[in-house]
C-alpha cells in the first residue's frame, strides 16, 4: 500500500486503531516524506508568521514574543526595510531544494532576486538577494529585480530530499522507517496492530496543505501529532511534563569550565549584557544590552528548525518533531538521495543575509553584511529586591539561549540564572580543593 499524490492533496494508507481512535502507522511515497523532512529547513519566522496568519497559538517557547517585537518595533532602528522583512519573512536556507514539493506551508510566493541598481558596480560577480533594498557591497541599494535560472533538485533524479521510488512507514510519532515486514517489529506488535482482537483496519486519508500546517504545529506540542491532525483525536495534557532540561543545556559549559577549556583556538568574541534580577524570585526581570544583542536574539527568527534541534542535547521536549530529526540519520543511501541532502536536512543553512546569525553561532556568513540593528539603538528587555549581574554571551551561551528561546517562555531566566548560579558552585569548589 503506497500514498498517492493528486493536485494539492495526497492520499496515505493508514492502520487505524479504532479503539483508540489513533494513528499506529502510514506508509508513504516519497512525495508526502519530502513535505515531512522539510519541517527541519523551515526558519522560526515563518514558522510563527503562519501560525499567527492562521491564528494557531504558537504553544512552545518565546519565540512568538521575539517574533512581536520584531514586528512592533519601528523601522527606523533598522538598518533598512528589508532587514525587517529579512526577521518577518525568513528566507529558506533550502529554498531551491522546496519549492518543488506537492504540498507547501512555508514562502508560497514566486522567488524574486535583486541586484545592485548601478551597472557600475565593480565587483567581478554582482551579489544578489531576494530582498528589495538590502545594501549592497559597494554601498547601494539593491533594487533592481532579476530573473536568475536554479536547477531543483527534483530535476536530476526525481525526489526532493528522497529517491522517487522510496517507500516509507511513518508512526503517529514522526518516526520514519524502511518498509518492514510489519508482523515482526515489536513495535507494532506491542502497539496490538497484529492481535486478532484488536480494532484496528486500514483506511485512506487525505492530507492536504492545511493539515500539514497543523501537522507541523502539533509535531511541536504532541507525541501523537498524524492522529490529532487527520482523526482529530483529543490530546490528554501532561501538565508535569517539563519542556526545559537545563542541565542538558548548560552541560557543555559545565565541562568545559572543569577541563579549562574555554577558549577556542581562535579568540571568541564576546556580548556582554546587563541582568536586573530578583534576588526573591530568582529570575531575570530585564537585561539591558545593545545592538549586538538584540542582533542576536532576532536572528533566532531565521535559524531552521532542525538547527534548533541539532543543538537540543536531549532536551526534555513535549513534541515528537526531535523524531523526525533522529530518523534522518539512520536513513540509508537505498532511500536518501545523497549524503549530501541529510546534511541540508540534520544542519539546515540559515538564508545568507547578516552577520547577526552567524557571529556567536559561527555559521558560514558574508563578513560585509552588517546587523538588523542600528548602532545608536539600546534596548531593555522589560519586567522589576534586586540585584544587577553582568554576564557574557558567546558560542555556547548563544545556543543555549537559541534553544530555550525554542523550548521555555523564560528564556533568559533560565539561561542565564542556571549559568550565574553553576560559575559559583564551580568557583566555591575551586577554594574549597586550594
Amino acid at each position: 500500500m503506497a500514498g498517492k499524490t493528486v493536485k494539492n492533496v495526497t492520499s496515505l494508507n493508514a492502520l487505524v486503531d479504532n479503539g483508540s481512535n489513533t494513528i499506529i502507522f502510514v506508509e508513504s511515497d516519497n512525495d508526502f516524506i519530502d513535505v515531512l523532512l522539510s519541517f527541519l529547513t523551515i526558519p522560526m519566522g515563518t514558522i510563527v508568521s503562519r501560525a499567527r496568519k492562521h491564528s494557531v497559538p504558537l504553544e512552545i517557547g518565546c519565540t512568538s514574543n521575539l517574533y512581536a517585537s520584531a514586528v512592533n518595533i519601528d523601522v527606523r532602528h533598522f538598518q533598512t526595510e528589508a532587514c525587517k522583512e529579512m526577521l518577518l519573512c525568513p528566507h529558506n536556507g533550502a529554498e531551491s531544494h522546496c519549492k518543488n514539493l506537492k504540498l507547501k506551508i512555508d514562502n508560497d510566493g514566486p522567488t524574486r532576486y535583486f541586484v545592485c541598481d548601478s551597472w557600475q558596480c565593480n565587483f567581478e560577480m554582482k551579489s544578489i538577494s531576494h530582498y528589495k533594498g538590502v545594501l549592497c557591497k559597494c554601498g547601494r541599494c539593491m533594487n533592481l529585480k532579476s530573473s536568475l535560472s536554479v536547477s531543483s533538485s527534483a530535476e536530476q533524479g526525481g525526489g526532493i530530499f528522497v529517491k522517487e521510488s522510496a517507500r516509507f512507514i511513518i508512526t503517529d510519532d514522526l518516526c520514519v522507517m524502511s518498509p518492514l515486514s510489519v508482523a515482526s517489529n515489536p513495535v507494532f506488535t506491542k502497539l496490538g496492530a497484529m492481535n486478532e482482537n484488536s480494532t484496528t483496519e486500514q483506511q485512506n486519508l487525505k492530507i492536504g496543505a492545511h493539515e500539514v500546517f497543523n501537522l507541523l504545529m502539533r509535531s511541536l506540542v504532541s507525541k501523537k501529532p498524524l492522529s490529532e491532525t487527520i482523526l482529530k483525536h483529543n490530546p490528554v495534557p501532561n501538565p508535569n511534563l517539563s519542556l526545559l532540561n537545563l542541565d542538558k543545556l548548560i552541560l557543555t559549559r559545565i565541562e568545559s569550565l572543569l577541563l579549562g577549556d574555554m577558549m577556542d583556538a581562535e579568540e571568541e568574541e564576546k556580548i556582554v549584557v546587563k541582568l536586573t534580577i530578583s534576588v526573591s524570585k530568582n529570575i531575570v526581570c530585564d537585561a539591558e544590552a545593545g545592538q549586538d544583542f538584540v542582533n542576536l536574539l532576532f536572528s533566532f527568527l531565521a535559524v531552521p528548525l532542525g538547527f534548533i534541534l541539532k543543538h537540543m542535547w536531549d532536551a526534555s521536549f513535549k513534541g515528537c518533531i526531535d523524531e523526525l530529526h533522529k530518523c534522518v540519520k539512520d536513513l540509508d543511501e537505498q532511500h536518501l538521495k545523497s549524503n549530501y541532502h541529510r546534511e541540508i536536512l540534520l544542519s539546515p543553512k540559515i538564508y545568507p543575509a547578516s552577520n547577526a546569525l552567524t557571529l556567536p553561532l559561527k555559521l558560514k556568513h558574508d563578513k560585509s553584511t552588517q546587523g538588523y540593528l542600528k548602532e545608536s539603538t539600546a534596548f531593555m528587555v522589560p519586567f522589576t529586591d534586586i540585584k544587577e549581574e553582568t554576564v557574557e554571551v558567546g558560542k555556547k551561551e548563544a545556543l543555549h539561549l537559541l534553544v530555550a528561546t525554542f523550548l521555555s517562555d523564560s528564556a533568559l531566566t533560565d539561561v542565564f540564572i542556571s549559568q550565574l548560579n553553576q560559575e559559583k558552585s564551580i568557583k566555591r569548589a575551586c577554594l574549597s580543593i586550594k
